[in-house]
């Protein structure tokens, strides 16, 4: 009887034991000591996972209110704080954790905004449109968690949160933050920052997220994408790191010091880069012996360069397919004739040049077997007004009228013309250039026979002469009296 009265207990007490946790658990919901996500419990310390959407479907939302919860001493404010002042000043001393959903300015200002709660540990400020911290944090001592998320902030100080020494976490993800004067000043046992989901311009300088000491706290580096138009959709870090490399290696050749290096595309699907050299202006006397891999476009603008054979036998020339060689001392390009470069380029600029013929059966060549080419610009050199020359040069100048689009301003120096006179080519005729007015018009073959007719006139005039002196006076010409 005794062991069934145990066994009895015994089975009691194990019914008891779900009734008791159950109604203790009850009982800590209701309190907001604890609450449920995904069938676990979890404590109060980590309530910082509330979220703000949908807040306005709060009660409170309607007129702006708080609701105090947990014996931590949280507030969640919706739209406002107007219920504030109805609550023990004491207690709100005391609160360490404070959300608010729908913040009602769009200034958020730290000094005034946080002073009635001085303990506060963790701040959230969600789905607002706030735009603007007005000033660095004040010093906090037990403030440890920001959080600033899906607002319309856009800009942040650098010294933002340097004051708050206890602080070891911010999130600033889902704003409207396109980029940052530097890397953000942080306490010293700060621990992580994360940034993603911001609209970033990756053509603004990032590349102090590759320094460990200044980009280590980045917990989400790898998920921060660029927004801008030139790297969009792009990784930052990737954008970041080729910056670097292109840097390095341009710093790294003497011919590229003073060079001014920068990427401007990357591949979507491949992730290549792609990189333009500008060295314009610097009386560079030949074209660079050394250009990074990648590099489509290259600037050499206004120098005293003479001579594009780099073009046909520089392998790092092999992917340039934009040359910009405007006004420069270049007098012929024969030499590419029937070279890769030739028959690959996309843009090739040559004006201000000192060009005054070019093989034309090449340069046909070239732009009909070459499907990339896209602009060829040739004005504003001194090409010559010949016969032969210019006639094919303007054929050319109508074929690929679309790929020479400086075609209509382009004009030729008659030679030997003074004073100089130039012509339009592509309203040339072959009556213009074949036949110059420049040209003599007599000849010398015409010049003896002038000079023949006249001694012949000459002779039949004395002839006639003497013939007349003779039947008059009876006397013969001297010439006949010394023949023998």
């Amino acid at each position: 009887m005794l062991q069934m009265d145990s066994g009895h207990l015994k089975r009691s007490s194990n019914s008891f034991r779900p009734s008791v946790l159950l109604l203790v658990t009850l009982l800590a919901l209701f309190s907001g000591s604890i609450r449920i996500v995904n069938g676990e419990y979890i404590s109060h310390s980590y309530q910082h996972n509330f979220t703000c959407v949908d807040w306005k479907r709060a009660p409170e939302a309607a007129v702006g209110n708080c609701t105090r919860y947990g014996r931590y001493g949280a507030l969640r404010c919706y739209g406002g704080l107007n219920n504030l002042p109805t609550i023990p000043d004491l207690k709100v001393r005391r609160l360490e954790e404070i959300i608010f959903c729908g913040w009602p300015e769009r200034v958020f200002n730290p000094l005034t905004d946080l002073q009635p709660f001085p303990r506060i540990r963790s701040l959230t400020i969600e789905h607002s449109d706030l735009r603007e911290i007005a000033y660095d944090f004040p010093e906090m001592l037990y403030l440890q968690t920001i959080n600033i998320s899906w607002t319309n902030l856009s800009q942040i100080n650098p010294r933002t949160f340097k004051r708050v020494h206890a602080l070891r976490v911010v999130d600033l993800r889902w704003n409207q933050l396109v980029q940052l004067d530097g890397p953000l000043l942080l306490p010293r046992y700060f621990e992580k920052l994360y940034l993603a989901g911001n609209p970033w311009n990756c053509t603004r300088n990032f590349k102090w997220l590759l320094i460990p000491e200044k980009g280590a706290f980045i917990a989400d580096r790898e998920e921060i994408i660029c927004a801008d138009k030139k790297y969009k959709e792009r990784n930052m870090m990737t954008v970041m790191g080729y910056k670097v490399l292109l840097r390095t290696e341009c710093q790294s050749h003497v011919d590229l010091l003073n060079c001014s290096c920068t990427m401007h595309h990357i591949i979507p699907k491949t992730h290549i880069p792609l990189y333009t050299i500008n060295c314009s202006n610097l009386q560079f006397q030949a074209m660079p012996s050394y250009i990074p891999a990648n590099t489509t476009t290259l600037y050499l603008n206004n120098n005293e360069i003479s001579d594009v054979l780099p073009l046909l036998d520089n392998p790092s020339y092999q992917n340039v397919v934009d040359v910009h060689l405007d006004n420069n001392r270049i007098s012929s390009i024969d030499v590419l004739e029937g070279g890769y470069w030739f028959e690959h380029f996309r843009l090739l600029s040559l004006r201000g040049n000192k060009l005054q013929k070019i093989p034309v059966y090449a340069l046909d060549n070239a732009l009909d077997d070459n499907p990339n080419a896209n602009l060829l610009l040739l004005s504003d050199n001194p090409w010559q007004c010949t016969c032969i020359f210019t006639l094919r040069f303007r054929e050319i100048l109508m074929k690929y009228i679309e790929i020479m689009r400086d075609a209509n301003n382009i004009t030729c120096v008659y030679k030997n013309s003074k004073p100089m006179r130039r012509a339009n080519v592509l309203a040339l005729t072959p009556q213009d250039v074949c036949k110059p007015e420049e040209e003599p018009k007599i000849y010398p073959l015409d010049l003896l026979n002038g000079v023949l007719a006249f001694l012949i006139v000459a002779i039949l005039s004395k002839l006639a002469w003497d013939y007349y002196y003779y039947k008059n006076y009876g006397r013969v010409p001297w010439i006949v009296m010394k023949l023998p």
